[in-house]
């Protein structure tokens, strides 16, 4: 079984990375102050990086930004324990096609829509954020560096494959994107 899994993932990633290639996007640096779009994507299967989430949208809008987040959850029944909110829109990794690739409207949705920014804060690495990450059409995508994820445009690396905590990670992206200018 262990076997299958494995080589589902590695089929689903190779042919991820093609249809990535294809994805037309207006590729351009945006900061915090330049944004006015801003996609949020987040692992949500642990309650405490769900809240980390909620605070850095709020905290987003409080500043004028427009933000719509993309949160995985484990299964449909912990769908419920969520408060639902305008902004958020959660799908569940066990609904996915033959190839590991998440089968939801909002997922599709989430996709298609030109953020200036997307900014993936889930501290692990997984294929449902990858395929959100690979063919999302945002101007410029923030991440964490993975091993095998090259779909960002600016990669925060922790020394020693450290994982850092959904709160550090987001403090260090609004560090760096607050700090670098457009110029």
């Amino acid at each position: 079984m262990k076997f299958l899994l494995q080589t589902r993932q590695k089929m689903g990633c190779k042919r991820l990375r093609k249809k990535a290639e294809k994805v037309h996007r207006q590729k351009s640096y945006h900061n915090i102050d330049s944004a006015t779009t801003i996609g949020l994507l987040f692992d949500s299967t642990i309650q405490a990086n769900y809240f980390s989430a909620r605070r850095f949208i709020t905290s987003l809008v409080e500043s004028g930004k427009n933000v719509n987040a993309l949160g995985m959850v484990l299964n449909e029944e912990m769908l419920r324990y969520y408060t639902p909110s305008p902004n958020i829109r959660l799908f569940s990794i066990e609904k996915t096609t033959l190839l590991g690739y998440p089968k939801n409207q909002h997922v599709e949705d989430f996709i298609n829509t030109d953020y200036d920014i997307l900014i993936n804060i889930c501290t692990t690495e997984n294929l449902c954020v990858d395929y959100v990450m690979g063919l999302s059409k945002a101007k410029f995508k923030v991440s964490m560096k993975f091993k095998e994820n090259d779909f960002a445009d600016f990669a925060l690396e922790y020394k020693d494959g450290r994982v850092p905590e959904t709160d550090e990670l987001i403090n260090r992206i609004k560090q760096y994107l607050t700090v670098i200018s457009r110029k």
